[in-house]
């Protein structure tokens, strides 16, 4: 391995093992959204119902976000993978949180940062969710629209695939929008399927069956810087602040 080989993977793995994911400030909440709005493919005109945004960070730089909602009302594939009877499914759904945008940075090439930034992310969701909005959750979902990505990123952070939906969507009226997605979910407790499905709750629950009100996040924190990586002479990887 020669010595730029040496730096870039150097590099990488500070990268990797220095990163961390967290909560966005309210204050940080108009870069992020201007951010989504401006570089993710679907763009952004809201998160629907319960949300949370997060950043992840790399020496105080941002170098992807991700966005958290409320459930799909329904999915077939899964309803049938948690098994819930349709009165149980409206009465917990608030205890799915469903990832509706991923966005690493443009210019950031890291090999396993999207992994490496979901597994982080996963590790603290139901907890962030219990300070924010009163209540955890117990199953994480996505819908990855095929074939513009592979969804790799998240099979390798151990999402389950539970199947594809049929290409339909629902404002309104359900109506053919032949964007079939890919469908596929975490579980964030061991016990996620028997705590969603289960018609007798046991008795240690100490959640509503109903939504919350969210509490404000800490405002007045500094916006964070945003990162692109370069690659200079060396081939390691530096940033640039835009």
């Amino acid at each position: 391995m020669s010595k730029v080989d040496h730096a870039v993977a150097f590099r990488r793995r500070e990268i990797l093992a220095g990163i961390h994911v967290r909560p966005v400030y309210s204050g940080e909440r108009d870069l992020w959204d201007a951010l989504i709005r401006q570089h993710h493919y679907l763009g952004l005109h809201s998160l629907v119902g319960k949300t949370l945004r997060y950043g992840a960070v790399f020496q105080g730089h941002w170098l992807a976000l991700l966005g958290w909602q409320a459930a799909a009302l329904k999915c077939k594939d899964r309803d049938r993978w948690i098994g819930w009877a349709p009165v149980t499914q409206y009465q917990r759904l608030h205890f799915i949180a469903n990832n509706s945008r991923f966005l690493i940075l443009p210019g950031v090439r890291i090999k396993n940062l999207a992994s490496r930034i979901l597994s982080l992310n996963l590790k603290r969701l139901s907890s962030d969710w219990l300070a924010v909005h009163g209540h955890p959750v117990f199953l994480a979902e996505t819908f990855v629209e095929t074939p513009r990505f592979t969804g790799a990123c998240y099979r390798a952070a151990n999402w389950q695939v539970l199947g594809q939906t049929r290409g339909f969507s629902k404002c309104g009226r359900r109506t053919q929008n032949a964007l079939p997605k890919q469908i596929l979910v975490y579980p964030l407790h061991p016990s996620a399927r028997k705590m969603l499905a289960d018609p007798n709750p046991h008795p240690s629950w100490r959640w509503p069956m109903q939504s919350m009100a969210s509490p404000l996040l800490p405002r007045n924190r500094p916006a964070p810087n945003v990162c692109l990586p370069s690659t200079g002479n060396t081939g390691a990887s530096t940033f640039r602040i835009m």
